[in-house]
Order: C-alpha cells, then sequence, then structure tokens
C-alpha cells in the first residue's frame, strides 16, 4: 500500500504496517510519515504539529509556518479562536499539560481517523493506513455500512476507528470527543454587515492563496462560483478562470452563463470540453479507503488543464445555504436516518441519537446535520480523491466565516434565492447580480411554487412520503 499526496499517519508505536513512499519524522515521541511531495506541508514546532495548507485572512502574507508559530505556547482556548478564523484543509496536534488535543479544519476537509485503544495511538487521514489488525468491523454495523463505507457523523464501521469531524476536538487523554463550537446561541445579525465582511473575508483569503500559487477558479451558472468569482477580481491577474463543459443541459447552462459572467468583466474564459470515458487514471495501491474512479479521473482531468495551482472550489458554502429547507419542524432519529440517506436500524439511531445529544439550539438542527455529517463524510472523502492529484481548496472552508453567515435569519438563505449572497454580488457589482443564478427548468418551477406559497407543503408531504431527494 502507498501512501498518497496529503495523507499521513501520526502514531505512539512502531508502525509495522507497511507503507510504500512516506518519509518519516519524529516529534514529542510521535512518528509521522506523510508523502515525500508534502514534506513543506507538515511543521511540527515545540507544542505542535501542523498538517495541510491554511491561510489566514487577518495575516493573508501568512506562511504554513508563521501562522503554526502565532500558535505555539498559547492556551488551548486561545488556539480555538485563532482556529476558527484559519481557511484551507488542516489537522493540528496540539500539546499541553501532559495532554494531546486534535483539531482539523472548518469543514473536516482533511480527513482525521482515529484510533486509540491499549496505549496505542493512531492519527490518520484514512483508516486503510492505521495498524493491519485494528481496523476491525463493528459487530454491530450493518452490511450495507460496511459494503457502501458509510460513516455516520464520527462513528465509522471500524469497531475501534473513530472521525474526527468539524466543531469536536479528540482529548486524547480522557478518549472523548468534546464539541467546542459554538458555545453560545449565534446572534442575528444585520443582512448588509455580513454580506461586506464576508466579501472582505473572501477576497483576503483568495489574496493569501494567490501569494503563494497562480489559483484557477470554476465559473458555473450557480451561487457558490459567483461568489468566489466576486471575491477573485482583487487578485484576477494570478487566475484562471474556467467551466468544464458537461454534455447536459445543466452543462449548457454553465457554459452560457459563465461567459456572460467573465465577458462583463473581460476576463478569459476556458471551456474545457472532455470526455469522461477517454480519460486514463494509472492504477496505484493507494490507500484511499472511499476510492471512486469517476473522482479519480476528473481530478486527472483538472491536473492535466491545471498541474501546479491551487483549484479552488465553492464547497462548504452550502453549509450556509438551508439545503434540506423546507422541512417538518421536529424531526424524529427515523427522519434523520432518512435524511442522511441510511436505513431506520438500531445501529443507525443509536449513533444519530449519540451525535444529537452534543447539540443545543445555538445552530439549528439541519444546519448540524449538513455540516457535520455531509461535508466530512462527502466533501471530505471526495477531496481526499483530488487531492491525491491536485491541491484542492474552498475559501468557505472557514469557522468564523460559517458562523457569520449562519448568524441571519434562514429565510434569507434560501439555497435558491439567497439574499446575503445576492448582497455580496451587489457590493461588488450590480451586473453581476442581475445574470440568472441557475436559469434551469427546475428553478424555475421552484420559484413558481415559492411565490404561490406551495413550495413548504409540496415539500412536507414528499417528505413524508419519502420521495424527497437529498
Amino acid at each position: 500500500m502507498e501512501i498518497s499526496p496529503f495523507q499521513y499517519i501520526i502514531t505512539n508505536k512502531k508502525n509495522d504496517f507497511p507503507i510504500n513512499n512516506g518519509e518519516i519524522f519524529y516529534h514529542n515521541n510521535l512518528s509521522i510519515q506523510v508523502h515525500p511531495s508534502n514534506k513543506e506541508n507538515l511543521i511540527c514546532k515545540e507544542d505542535v504539529i501542523f498538517f495541510g495548507e491554511c491561510f489566514d485572512f487577518e495575516n493573508p502574507k501568512f506562511s504554513n509556518k508563521e501562522i503554526v508559530d502565532s500558535l505555539l505556547h498559547r492556551s488551548i482556548d486561545q488556539k480555538i479562536e485563532k482556529l476558527n478564523k484559519l481557511t484551507g484543509f488542516f489537522t493540528f496536534v496540539f500539546f499541553n499539560n501532559d495532554n494531546i488535543y486534535i483539531f482539523n479544519d472548518a469543514a473536516g476537509q482533511l480527513e482525521t481517523y482515529i484510533f486509540n485503544e491499549n496505549n496505542k495511538l493512531y492519527i490518520s487521514a484514512q483508516p486503510n493506513l492505521i495498524k493491519n489488525g485494528e481496523n476491525i468491523h463493528d459487530d454491530n454495523a450493518p452490511r450495507y455500512i460496511i459494503d457502501r463505507k458509510i460513516n455516520i457523523f464520527s462513528k465509522t464501521p471500524f469497531k475501534y476507528i473513530s472521525k474526527l469531524i468539524p466543531n469536536f476536538y479528540y482529548d486524547v487523554k480522557n478518549k472523548k470527543f468534546v464539541r467546542f463550537y459554538p458555545e453560545d446561541p449565534l446572534p442575528l445579525l444585520d443582512n448588509s454587515r455580513v454580506a461586506k465582511e464576508a466579501l472582505a473575508i473572501l477576497e483576503a483569503s483568495i489574496e493569501s492563496m494567490s501569494q503563494r500559487k497562480n489559483i484557477s477558479i470554476a465559473v458555473t451558472a450557480g451561487w457558490d462560483s459567483r461568489i468566489l468569482f466576486a471575491s477573485s477580481l482583487k487578485s484576477a491577474d494570478k487566475i484562471n478562470y474556467y467551466v468544464l463543459n458537461h454534455k447536459t443541459e445543466d452543462g449548457k447552462q454553465d457554459v452560457k452563463i459563465a461567459g456572460e459572467i467573465t465577458d462583463t468583466f473581460s476576463k478569459e474564459l476556458k471551456v474545457i470540453d472532455y470526455d469522461i470515458s477517454s480519460i486514463e487514471v494509472e492504477e496505484k495501491n493507494t490507500s484511499l479507503w472511499k476510492d471512486d474512479i469517476k473522482s479519480r479521473k476528473m481530478a486527472n482531468l483538472m491536473n492535466i488543464h491545471f498541474s501546479n495551482r491551487y483549484l479552488i472550489n465553492g464547497n462548504i458554502s452550502e453549509v450556509a445555504r438551508n439545503f434540506y429547507d423546507p422541512l417538518p419542524r421536529y424531526l424524529s432519529l427515523k427522519d434523520i436516518c432518512y435524511i442522511l440517506g441510511l436505513k431506520d436500524g438500531a445501529y443507525e439511531r443509536e449513533a444519530i441519537r449519540e451525535w444529537k445529544n452534543t447539540t443545543s439550539h445555538n445552530i439549528h438542527l439541519l444546519d448540524y446535520i449538513y455540516w457535520e455529517h455531509k461535508m466530512p463524510n462527502w466533501a471530505g472523502s471526495s477531496k481526499s480523491i483530488s487531492n491525491v492529484y491536485n491541491i484542492v481548496i474552498s475559501p468557505f472552508n472557514n469557522r468564523y466565516l460559517l458562523g457569520l453567515l449562519l448568524s441571519t435569519k434562514r429565510k434569507d438563505r434560501d439555497k435558491y434565492f439567497h439574499k446575503i449572497y445576492e448582497l455580496i454580488l451587489k457590493n461588488v457589482s450590480e451586473g453581476l447580480a442581475k445574470i440568472p443564478i441557475n436559469p434551469t427548468k427546475k428553478h424555475h418551477q421552484i420559484e413558481m411554487m415559492k411565490k404561490a406559497g406551495i413550495y413548504p407543503l409540496y415539500r412536507n408531504i414528499f417528505f413524508k412520503l419519502r420521495k424527497l431527494k437529498f
């Protein structure tokens, strides 16, 4: 088995599980193995181990090393305050008062799996990298959970391995996950204030990324890429804009709208035509647990066109776009199983119940679900594949930014008609806001149902009949 780019294994024991082509480093009685291409992404200094890529919007010129230096010798609470404002994908290991604390990025985009039994500690981007023999399947896990490699929040199909999900850290000495965000109910902020501050954060984040590498940004007909395009204009001299010409009706709209957007600002747009069946990927004995041939082909396509660049996408923005609304006010464990695409069994309910008991009314339950299940277990695993070929980053992957966007009325964060995102666009250009968002047949139908006031009823009926697609 080979360790791949942006994968790692950190352990307090000799790792006798054969992993090829990795380089090993040592710090504070732990060994850290990473891919040779990622030596500069690993920083071991005093009370910190850092691995990944991170950016500080308050200090756009800071390197990974300077960001790590700013965290040294701070208390855990001070470290958390700083981590909440970092963008990127990363894992931090902090040493404090004879204990070890493990943190990851705002939406779990650098996956973090943990084994902590019998004085053996393993921290890894993939469960497959954890010592052979420790990844025994849970006796109670249903067969489909094992076969489809499904995590339910932090619960994996493995008996002794858990996953670190957003808004938690792992306390090694006490062997437990601790929720640290949000400590208090999110305030209700003015939309205009949020839009201006969110734009400034995104602009500074993209500027920070452009200090290190050139950037490629996809432009589509959707919200997320439009916001990123608007936020990137101050750094446009270091950015390539492109659109994938998917052979679908939505794909045609993407190309059409992307052309309108870039033409408005006299920016060059690269239209990428492709045939996925003709894209070849090298067969590798990788440690990817959730490998997917289509995802690898698409990642290789991006590498062909944009090697040695940061690929910027809008993932994570969905956390603040109310993707599940509207649904019934009260959701049972059975309902949550359905939303997550699970069967309604004892194993599934117990995993959800354990997670739900950590939540509060500080954030709406549906926002919790999307952020803490969908993001690490869908977007995170997807990023693990793409990062084998490219460095993919979302400027939205910042806890402070997500908290800011969530501090607005839910009705104003409609996934189809997002008032805060519209204000962000207008702060850059009224014309940018006037170009249609996702002008598809489905979008038009939903708009008509909303205007007629029947969309909530439609959603509730189809939810009860279990015919909604999540």
